[in-house]
């Protein structure tokens, strides 16, 4: 069985190893930061997102109002 101050220097030496180590490790940036700014508006033509496909705007209306519909039967069917 060892001594606790055996343990002690040990760990000290440890911790100093790891200290001299890091101190010689290259400095690598861990961020990086693009302040150039950014374009309003791109040239890139729009596309149709995920989810719900475009519709016209009546569409979209009667949608809306088949959806609401549905939510307000929810209670009433349980």
């Amino acid at each position: 069985h060892t001594a606790p101050v055996d343990k002690r220097a040990a760990a000290r030496g440890l911790a100093a190893a790891v200290e001299e180590a890091l101190a010689e490790a290259p400095q690598m940036p861990i961020a990086h930061r693009d302040d150039t700014p950014l374009p309003l508006v791109g040239t890139t033509p729009p596309v149709a997102q995920p989810g719900r496909p475009p519709m016209s705007q009546r569409a979209t209306d009667v949608s809306g109002v088949m959806l609401a519909g549905g939510v307000a039967s929810l209670p009433v069917g349980g």
